[in-house]
């Protein structure tokens, strides 16, 4: 079973059309899909923005964030 309780923060490295990567200082970029987003929209994000995720093991064997939330919004100058 999934442990739910473990809810990590990383800031947005790299935005592509539909996904994007997290820089967390405990691993490797981890992954999330805009299918995994919560209360916010794909198109709002931006890098730097910090998020509020949940690590599950992907189809493909990969760790990848899921139950994500925005924390912290960048202000473009």
């Amino acid at each position: 079973m999934q442990d739910t309780t473990n809810v990590l923060q990383g800031t947005i490295k790299v935005l592509k059309e539909g996904f994007g990567f997290l820089k967390v200082e405990w691993n490797d970029d981890v992954f999330f899909h805009a299918n995994n987003l919560e209360n916010i929209d794909f198109n709002e994000l931006n890098e730097g923005d910090t998020l509020e995720f949940e690590i599950w093991e992907g189809k493909n064997g990969k760790s990848q964030a899921v139950n994500v939330n925005i924390v912290e919004v960048t202000t473009a100058e």
